[in-house]
């Protein structure tokens, strides 16, 4: 049975990675200790040792990639080189618009391989502008495979992971580089093994209700419930990862900041795995608008060359979440969501002018039901990551037009009273008091940890995220 980052093998495998990274040899410990500890996390992550060389041939394919990009120069090459890294990535990860590929559903599922495709396409695209990144094999797996973000991220720059890796020499675990480590890594399983847990008891119960007969409070219920789930779970094992990188001189990026907050679907997204926005937002937006703009640069054509940039990035955005075709629907629904918040807040913007435009986000029941608008959205997007498509006929043709509204409109309602509140709390931080506060609450969470998982036994298993 493979590990998982919330099992007792997991702590026995930090544990002792930390003590061989922290007293090995200084300058061993870039070059030679995390390369092994990643190794041997990918051996004890992976379902099975076909999962292993998949991962490997994948990566091989990567540096294959890197050398051509680096040797060749006709002008096309780079096309092809992404177009054969996307290709093999979709046999690998056996999309249904790719089964007539050989062999393509035979494949075993491979955690990790979706962030290690989003490292690696950052790094080739960026190896055309500046030679001089190109890596070391070994420094390459380490990169790509990096143990710590390996599963779900969060995405790193290899510019970043490069500078890190090389001052490792110099790190000290201080007690209070330990301290923040374990705040981190104990507020994450707080968040996964008892929030998330909750939320995933009544996310499914419900969704058990709304599925045997048409009962849209039920359906609304599921929809929101899974989104808290989703979240918890998400936040919570980047606050894994990040408190584990810690440990060994790697300060990984942040990956969420407070999305319960956000009033445009476009807020969310800046405020929700940040670092997936801002790799699409970089590579991907920007390189569309910036070709749209040129074919059509009039000052008429800017609002919709946006609107359509938008839409095709967070396209992407949803299908990269899944290989069925459920996802495609996915892709268009968030799509829609983005391309129609940009449109209504230029035109919003254009009616009112700046001044009143920006005077809105101080009108609290304003900013409270563009937050629930939101919610309820996102709520109808994100069903997509838990319904097939069967489910999703059945879903459509059961509550029709006025259930799936009326679902709708409940989510509205609750979110619109828990936005009033939400926003109406200042955003300050109180001054600290001391040492002790993080150290009581840190206890307090391993005790209700403690209490929950005896008392409650939760369902266990891979997280979420890590299907993708």
């Amino acid at each position: 049975m493979a590990m998982t980052i919330t099992s007792w093998g997991f702590i026995a495998f930090l544990s002792i990675a930390t003590l061989a990274f922290n007293y090995a040899p200084r300058r061993l410990r870039g070059t030679i200790v995390f390369p092994l500890t990643t190794l041997i996390f990918i051996v004890l992550i992976l379902p099975s040792a076909q999962a292993v060389l998949i991962l490997f041939s994948f990566i091989c394919l990567i540096w294959l990639a890197m050398r051509v990009i680096g040797a060749w120069k006709f002008k096309y090459v780079h096309h092809i080189i992404f177009l054969a890294v996307l290709i093999f990535f979709g046999w690998l990860k056996s999309y249904d618009f790719l089964s007539f590929l050989p062999y393509s559903a035979q494949v075993p599922a491979t955690i990790g391989l979706s962030y290690i495709l989003i490292r690696a396409l950052q790094l080739l695209i960026d190896l055309i502008e500046t030679p001089t990144l190109r890596p070391s094999p070994l420094l390459l797996f380490s990169f790509l495979a990096s143990w710590p973000s390996l599963v779900s991220g969060p995405i790193q720059r290899f510019q970043d992971f490069r500078d890190q890796l090389a001052v490792m020499d110099t790190f000290k675990l201080t007690e209070d580089v330990f301290v923040s480590a374990a705040r981190r890594m104990i507020k994450g399983f707080f968040y996964v093994l008892v929030l998330a847990d909750i939320a995933k008891h009544l996310w499914l119960g419900l969704k058990g209700i709304a599925f045997e007969q048409p009962y849209p409070i039920a359906l609304a219920g599921a929809q929101g419930f899974f989104l808290v789930h989703l979240f918890f779970d998400f936040a919570g094992y980047t606050e894994i990862v990040i408190g584990t990188g810690y440990l060994f001189g790697l300060r990984l990026p942040e990956n969420f900041n407070r999305p319960y907050q956000a009033i445009s679907f476009l807020d969310f997204w800046s405020r929700w795995h940040m670092t997936l926005s801002n790799w699409f937002k970089v590579y991907i937006f920007n390189p569309i608008l910036m070709l749209l703009t040129k074919r059509w640069a009039s000052t008429r054509a800017s609002i919709v060359n946006g609107c359509v940039a938008f839409f095709l990035t967070f396209f992407l955005v949803g299908l990269w979440h899944g290989t069925t075709w459920v996802f495609v629907i996915c892709g268009v629904l968030v799509g829609i969501g983005a391309s129609v918040n940009q449109m209504y807040r230029v035109l919003l913007r254009k009616y009112l002018g700046k001044k009143r435009f920006d005077a809105l986000v101080t009108v609290r029941l304003y900013v409270a039901a563009m937050a629930a608008i939101t919610f309820a959205y996102l709520c109808l997007c994100v069903s997509t990551l838990w319904v097939g498509y069967t489910e999703l006929l059945h879903i459509v043709k059961g509550y029709r037009a006025s259930g799936l509204i009326t679902a709708g409109f409940f989510l509205f309602l609750v979110w619109l009273i828990a936005a009033l509140f939400i926003h109406w709390r200042p955003t300050e931080q109180a001054p600290g008091a001391g040492r002790w506060k993080p150290i009581l609450l840190m206890g307090i969470q391993c005790a209700v940890i403690d209490a929950y998982t005896f008392l409650f036994p939760s369902f266990g298993g891979a997280f979420f995220y890590e299907q993708y």
